[in-house]
Formats: C-alpha cells, sequence, structure tokens
C-alpha cells in the first residue's frame, strides 16, 4: 500500500525545512542560544557591558579623531560592532570595537576627503567580511 501524495510530498519537504532552518541557526546563533537565556544572566551581562561601555567611550572618541572624522563616529564604531556581533557571532568571550592601527588606516584614506568616505569604507569592509562568511573563508 503506498502512501497518499500529500504525505509524500510532506515527507519530501522535511528535510529541505530542516536544512534551512540549519542554516538560519548556522549564520544566525542567537537563535539557538536566546530561548535559553534567564533573568541571572541578563544582570550580570548588564554589569558586564555597562562596564566596558564606560571604558570604550572616551577610547572610541580619540579613535575617531586618530582617524581624522568628528568624535560621534568613534562612538557609532564602537558600539555598532558590538550590537552586530551579538547576532551573528559565535564566540561569547571577545572584545569588538575600534582599534588604533584600524584608526590609523582610515586616516590614510580619508585624509583629503569627508566623512561620507569613511561611511562607504566601513560599508564596503562589512560587505566583504559577510561574503567571507557566506563562502567560509
Amino acid at each position: 500500500m503506498s502512501l497518499p501524495i500529500s504525505h509524500r510530498d510532506s515527507e519530501n519537504r522535511t528535510p529541505w525545512l530542516r536544512r534551512i532552518k540549519n542554516s538560519v541557526y548556522q549564520f544566525v546563533p542567537i537563535l539557538s542560544w536566546m530561548p535559553l537565556y534567564n533573568s541571572h544572566k541578563f544582570i550580570c551581562d548588564l554589569i558586564a557591558g555597562v562596564t566596558v561601555g564606560l571604558t570604550v567611550m572616551p577610547q572610541s572618541l580619540a579613535y575617531a579623531t586618530l582617524a581624522g572624522l568628528e568624535p560621534q563616529y568613534g562612538l557609532y564604531s564602537a558600539y555598532m560592532g558590538c550590537f552586530v556581533y551579538a547576532v551573528f557571532g559565535t564566540c561569547k568571550d571577545i572584545t569588538i570595537g575600534p582599534t588604533a592601527l584600524m584608526a590609523l588606516m582610515t586616516y590614510q584614506q580619508v585624509m583629503d576627503r569627508n566623512a561620507d568616505f569613511a561611511v562607504l569604507l566601513c560599508f564596503l569592509t562589512g560587505c566583504v567580511q559577510l561574503l567571507m562568511g557566506v563562502l567560509h573563508l
């Protein structure tokens, strides 16, 4: 006795749906650990986040000045990387943010241009990193 057509179709679709779900969980790790997150971890992470945030703020302002940009761009670079890594990152013990070397390299490119070029440089760098991640390089 053979299975009804509708049942066979659902069996054939299940492996594809499972593969898609696994791929999404692989590229967006927050989906796997967020359901296990509790209030005790949140309080500890909040204290750590405020502490690191207060440390990174003056440092990022200095790096923006070193890169030849207005100070607010340093704040953007300090916090946006952390937000993006919280969603797409896989290591829970890592420091993300601006560095002196990155600021000096940005200064070399932005020296005679406006801040829009620095934003474009950041966007293109992110695109290259995203492509490398998708291609597992």
